[in-house]
């Protein structure tokens, strides 16, 4: 079985976090803290709806004007929604985190997120 972005697990500290999502609840939070002097890089995102309905979950960057990175659809049926970025990624804002943001509770499933931090600026002393 191929291991997801194993380059760039033996170069940079890897990150990575399951969610689950009740139905009746609003699962809305931040799932990978940001760090200071780093851009977290997302490799992949699977979410296993398992309770359906008519919510979206949305899984974006930290920032005031947040980057998007997958959003599924409202009613997305039950079963796997994958999203791959290949080993690279793709970043989100640099020193921010990575957050879940539904549209409302009744949806229920599992969220797994993987990636990387990345130094993106000089650390000082």
């Amino acid at each position: 079985m191929a291991v997801q972005n194993q380059n760039t697990r033996t170069h940079f500290q890897a990150c990575a976090a399951d969610v689950t999502i009740l139905a009746g609840a609003d699962p809305s939070a931040t799932i990978i803290a940001a760090k200071t002097n780093y851009t977290i890089y997302v490799t992949c995102i699977s979410l296993a709806v398992t309770t359906d309905n008519a919510a979206t979950q949305t899984i974006q960057d930290t920032a005031g004007t947040p980057v998007v990175i997958a959003k599924s659809k409202a009613s997305p049926g039950l079963g796997p929604i994958l999203w791959e970025f290949g080993e690279d990624g793709t970043p989100l804002t640099a020193d921010k985190g990575l957050a879940l943001l539904a549209s409302g509770a009744g949806l229920a499933g599992r969220l797994h997120v993987e990636g990387y931090y990345k130094q993106s600026a000089n650390i000082t002393a």
